[in-house]
C-alpha cells in the first residue's frame, strides 16, 4: 500500500503539504475508520462555522465511508480535507492583503502536516479539531448570532416594511397599519418581546425601534425614517452573509487579535481597550473619510507624544491649506503653522489638530491614535471624517491606562501638557493594537449589531470567496496623518 500511495501522490494533484504529511509518516496510510468518522462528523458541520461543507469535499467522504474505495485515494482524500480544513480555520480562505492595498496583517503559517501526523500518532484528533477555529469570544458569539439569524430565515424570516405613500416616517403616538408590520419585525430580531394591539406606535415599540437602531450604528430617536427602514428591510439571507464573512475576518486576523489589547473598530467609529478579553472601557473614535481610509493592521503602541507637533502632509496642504492660504494670507499664522526645514508644521497648543496627546505605533502607513483639537465631532453618528488616523473621545484615559504600569498618574500627564514642551514617553510594555473592520459583531451580551460597509471591504471579500476577480483595493490616502518630525523632541524614561 505505501507503494500505491507514493504512486498516487506523485500522479495526483495533491498540494505539496499532503505530501509532507506522509513523507511524515514514512509513506504509509494514517487514516483507521474511527479517525475518518471524526473528521467526516466535523467537515459535515462546517456550515455552522459559514463556509460549505462542499470545501472540504464532506459529500464524498461520506460516501467513501458508506461504500469505501481505493484504499490510497481514501486516505489522500481524507487528509487533503483535514489540512485544508486547518488551514481555513486557523489562516482563513484569503490573504486580505492581496485584496487591499492598506492591509498591515500577516498571514498565519499554520504548518498543520506536522500537526496532523502527530494528532493522528497520538490519538488525539477530535481534540485537535476541536481547536482550529478560533477560540476568540468574538468569534463565538457570531457564531452563535448566525446560528440564530438562520433559525429566522428558516421560520420565513421578517416582513418588508413599506411606509403609506403620505408619510416619510412614522414618529411615536402615531397610528396606522404600518404598525402591527413593524412589531413582528421588531420580534423577529428580538428588540420587541411582545407587540402590543392595535396600530399605535407606542413607548414600547418606540424604545424596541431605539434598540434596533443602536444596534445598527443609526440615529438613536426612535422615529422610523429613510434610514432605519432600509435597515429593517435589508433581508435576513444579507444579514447571515454578512455575518459569516465577518467570522471568515476573524479566522484570518484571529492570531494578530490578542485577548490584551486597544482595539479601533473602523466601521463602527469605536474604539475599546481589552485586558485578557474584557473590556475596560470603550470611546467613540473619528476615523477615515471614505477617500482617505483607515487601513488594517495590527501593530503596538511604542510611545506617548505628549504636546505633539503636527506635520502637516503634502497631500493635505495641497488639497486643503494651500487654498485656503490663497483665500487668507495670514491663515498660518492663525493656526499656528510654520516652514521648519522644508516641513509645514502646526506648533504644539490648543489649535494643533492632534489635540495634546498622540499615541505612536509602527506602521507601513504612517497612521496612529490621537486627541483632537475639535471634540465635537465626537458627538456625530457620522464620524468618518479623518486623513486615515484615529482621534479618540478619551484621550487622557488612555494615555493613564498605558502609562500606569510605570508608575504614570493622570496628575503627572497633566503637568507635562501644562509644561508645554513636546516631550515622548516610552510605553512598557507596548500595548498592542489592531484596527480592524468588522460590520457585524456581537457584545458580550448577545447584542447582534450590524455595520455599513463604508470602504467596500466586503464586497471586496465576498467577490474574492466568489471567485471574481477584482483589482485589490489600494487607497491612496493612508499616507494621510502625518510624517514624524525631522527635528528632537524630548523623550523620557518611565520613572
Amino acid at each position: 500500500m505505501p507503494e500505491q500511495l507514493q504512486i498516487e501522490i506523485v500522479q495526483g494533484a495533491w498540494p505539496a503539504s499532503v505530501a509532507a504529511f506522509y513523507d511524515l509518516l514514512g509513506g504509509s496510510c494514517a487514516w483507521p475508520e474511527d479517525a475518518a468518522m471524526t473528521l467526516h462528523a466535523v467537515l459535515a458541520r462546517a456550515d455552522a462555522h459559514g463556509l460549505p461543507p462542499s470545501l472540504f469535499d464532506a459529500d464524498e467522504i461520506g460516501r467513501n465511508l458508506q461504500r469505501p474505495t481505493a484504499a490510497a485515494q481514501r486516505d489522500l482524500l481524507l487528509t487533503s480535507a483535514a489540512l485544508r480544513y486547518a488551514e481555513v480555520m486557523r489562516r482563513g480562505r484569503i490573504d486580505l492583503a492581496t485584496l487591499h492595498g492598506d492591509v498591515a496583517i500577516h498571514r498565519w503559517n499554520v504548518g498543520a502536516a506536522a500537526e496532523l501526523a502527530a494528532t493522528l500518532k497520538g490519538g488525539h484528533l477530535a481534540h485537535w479539531l476541536d481547536n482550529l477555529p478560533p477560540a476568540a469570544p468574538e468569534y463565538l458569539r457570531l457564531k452563535q448570532a448566525l446560528a440564530q439569524y438562520r433559525d429566522i430565515e428558516r421560520r420565513g424570516g421578517w416582513p418588508v416594511l413599506r411606509l403609506p405613500p403620505d408619510k416619510r416616517s412614522l414618529k411615536p403616538d402615531e397610528t396606522g397599519a404600518f404598525v402591527p408590520q413593524l412589531g413582528m419585525r421588531l420580534q423577529c430580531t428580538g428588540d420587541l418581546e411582545h407587540a402590543a394591539a392595535g396600530d399605535v406606535y407606542d413607548a414600547a415599540m418606540v424604545e424596541a425601534v431605539r434598540r434596533f437602531q443602536a444596534r445598527h450604528g443609526l440615529a438613536v430617536d426612535g422615529v422610523v425614517g429613510r434610514d432605519t427602514l432600509a435597515a429593517l428591510n435589508v433581508p435576513v439571507a444579507q444579514r447571515i452573509a454578512q455575518i459569516a464573512l465577518n467570522m471568515e475576518r476573524w479566522r484570518f486576523m484571529a492570531h494578530a487579535t490578542p485577548p490584551t489589547r486597544i482595539e479601533v473598530n473602523v466601521p463602527a467609529a469605536e474604539a475599546v481597550v481589552m485586558r485578557d478579553g474584557e473590556i475596560v472601557f470603550r470611546m467613540r473614535a473619528v476615523v477615515g473619510k471614505k477617500a482617505t481610509p483607515t487601513p488594517m493592521l495590527a501593530s503596538a503602541i511604542q510611545r506617548i507624544v505628549v504636546n505633539p507637533p503636527w506635520v502637516v502632509p503634502f497631500s493635505i496642504y495641497r488639497r486643503d491649506i494651500a487654498p485656503a492660504i490663497a483665500r487668507d494670507p495670514d491663515y498660518l499664522q492663525k493656526h499656528d503653522m510654520s516652514w521648519q526645514g522644508g516641513q509645514l508644521v502646526q506648533k504644539p497648543g490648543p489649535k494643533n489638530a492632534l489635540g495634546r496627546i498622540k499615541f505612536d505605533l509602527p506602521s507601513p502607513f504612517a497612521v496612529f491614535l490621537h486627541d483632537t483639537n475639535a471634540p465635537a465631532l465626537f458627538a456625530s453618528d457620522d464620524r468618518y471624517r479623518s486623513n486615515g488616523c484615529i482621534r479618540v473621545e478619551k484621550p487622557m484615559e488612555l494615555a493613564v491606562h498605558l502609562l500606569a504600569p510605570s508608575g504614570w498618574s493622570r496628575a503627572r500627564i497633566e503637568d507635562l501638557i501644562r509644561a508645554g514642551a513636546t516631550v515622548a514617553v516610552r510605553v512598557d510594555p507596548p500595548l498592542p493594537v489592531v484596527l480592524a473592520y468588522w460590520t457585524a459583531f456581537v457584545d458580550a451580551d448577545g447584542s447582534v449589531r450590524f455595520r455599513d460597509d463604508i470602504y467596500g471591504r466586503d464586497a471586496a471579500f465576498s467577490a474574492a470567496l466568489d471567485g471574481i476577480a477584482l483589482p485589490p483595493l489600494a487607497p491612496q490616502a493612508a499616507q494621510g496623518c502625518g510624517a514624524q518630525p525631522t527635528f528632537s523632541i524630548i523623550t523620557l524614561e518611565n520613572q
